[in-house]
């Protein structure tokens, strides 16, 4: 397995969860110190796990550093698509490198990962690919267009290849976090995820805890809290109803 973004936050936390479950997992991300940390929890678990330094917005070299886990790992049977970053500027603010780099990150990235394992995976005709998209995929939020585009994209581009792969034998899955409570450290009952109506911050631990239930279980979406998909069907049926409400609570000053 290899899990992006894992020196923290959601990322660490699934990399602990696999790790605790049995899995060699190979973790990446930036910080070479805090990844470091999250290694040395995984491997308590299981001594085989592995870890790379690598900033994923550096396209070019995706191909290169999938070949080099393959080899250290053996095979890429999961891939975790969860290094991200949110940017909260108004859409016309937002200096162009910047939104370039949002999506860099939040979607030619993971994109590029998915395609970069998959011939594998296609020729063993199995393989999962997890991909960590945004409640703001399916509610964009104005103060934050950049990377509510960047994470739609990602969503829209993984929903058309599990399709075009359907017979295949690898699967894919999209997970749709609302508010996260990304602390150290901090975990919680898994009922919360249930009971939740969104206003709460969900630990990072809880909603690992379920995407491990998402691999196992072959489900295609995962709502965190599980009563966001309810809000994102309703929302459906009146997007220009959410804008004008949305609007409202953006001018009010709510948003921020």
């Amino acid at each position: 397995m290899l899990v992006t973004g894992a020196s923290s936050g959601i990322g660490a936390a699934t990399a602990r969860e696999l790790a605790s479950a049995g899995a060699i997992v190979g973790i990446c991300a930036r910080r070479t110190n805090m990844l470091e940390a999250v290694l040395a929890d995984c491997r308590e678990s299981v001594p085989e796990c592995r870890a790379w330094t690598i900033d994923l917005t550096e396209l070019g070299v995706l191909e290169q550093f999938v070949r080099d886990v393959e080899s250290e790992l053996g095979r890429i049977d999961v891939l975790v698509n969860n290094a991200g970053g949110d940017t909260e500027r108004d859409a016309l603010s937002t200096p162009w490198p910047e939104i370039e780099y949002t999506t860099a990150l939040n979607y030619l990235s993971p994109v590029r990962l998915t395609r970069a394992v998959l011939p594998a995976m296609l020729e063993r005709k199995s393989g999962q690919v997890l991909t960590v998209s945004s409640m703001a995929a399916r509610s964009s939020t104005p103060g934050e267009a950049a990377y509510a585009g960047a994470k739609s994209a990602v969503s829209a581009f993984m929903e058309a290849l599990a399709a075009e792969l359907w017979d295949t034998g690898v699967r894919f899955h999209l997970v749709y976090p609302g508010l996260i409570d990304l602390t150290p450290g901090v975990d919680g009952d898994d009922a919360i995820a249930e009971t939740s109506m969104g206003a709460d911050r969900i630990p990072a631990p809880v909603l690992a805890r379920a995407m491990r239930k998402q691999l196992e279980t072959g489900d295609f979406e995962l709502y965190m809290p599980h009563s966001m998909r309810a809000f994102s069907s309703h929302r459906a049926r009146d997007i220009g109803a959410s804008v004008e409400f949305m609007a409202g609570l953006y001018r009010s000053g709510d948003l921020h």
